[in-house]
């Protein structure tokens, strides 16, 4: 497929890297706080059931709409669990605990098939970039992970002033490296905010979704980017 393509970009978060501790085990410790010790495989089921439900609103998330999207989010989760727990209060003290987590460089860690790939691309004639709905810690994640010698454009959202799914941030990153959204792919783990994004600003798009959020999904998918790399 690379021979159709002038660029390769990437969303961050859920793609390349991951945050640990996960949100997964960060509820399951605050239902245990609750006294409810659920199965963490079951937990992981809620979660990613809701991921599926909420993926349109995740997308169009704002500060002011943030709140009450995770006490809904939290809601939806809690009911899958039958549990009769106080949504708002646990999604105040989730959005703090994981807020502070994800703030913090050494909390994330790059996902096992994330360097292979990079290091492949980067031996053949590609432009490889990064988009992501990020600040500047994006940057020092990509550092500590030793991944910045691999991109040669880097795109955040909170630089930028626009966010996925606008197709302007695609676009922007397209201007900067050069090249055409035409011969450009988009390589990210969210539906509504990666691909439907990436599509609508004329990219090509795969979706890389680990733990089959989207089972049903319209697209080119595939579980992890080793699969990705041998489509490539």
């Amino acid at each position: 497929m690379t021979e159709e393509l002038d660029a390769v970009f990437f969303d961050a978060g859920g793609t390349l890297w991951d945050v640990q501790p996960s949100p997964d085990e960060m509820l399951g410790r605050a239902l245990s706080r609750r006294g409810a010790n659920i199965d963490p495989k079951l937990v992981a089921e809620a979660r990613r059931k809701a991921d599926w439900l909420f993926d349109k609103e995740f997308a169009k998330l704002t500060d002011a709409t943030e709140g009450r999207f995770w006490i809904n989010y939290d809601q939806f989760v809690l009911k899958e669990l039958g549990l009769d727990i106080d949504a708002a209060e646990l999604a105040s003290e989730l959005n703090e605990e994981i807020g502070s987590v994800m703030n913090k460089v050494e909390s994330w860690t790059a996902f096992p098939d994330a360097h292979p790939l990079l290091a492949r691309l980067e031996k053949r004639d590609l432009v490889v970039g990064l988009i992501s709905n990020a600040t500047e810690l994006a940057r020092r994640v990509l550092d500590n992970l030793d991944m910045t010698k691999y991109f040669d454009h880097i795109v955040l959202s909170d630089e930028v002033k626009v966010r996925k799914p606008n197709p302007e941030i695609f676009w922007i990153a397209a201007k900067k490296a050069g090249v055409l959204p035409s011969r450009s792919l988009y390589i990210g783990d969210r539906l509504a905010t990666d691909i439907v994004g990436a599509r609508a600003a004329g990219f090509n798009a795969m979706l890389v979704d680990r733990t089959n959020v989207f089972p049903d999904a319209n697209v080119i998918k595939f579980r992890d980017l080793r699969s990705v790399q041998a489509y490539l």
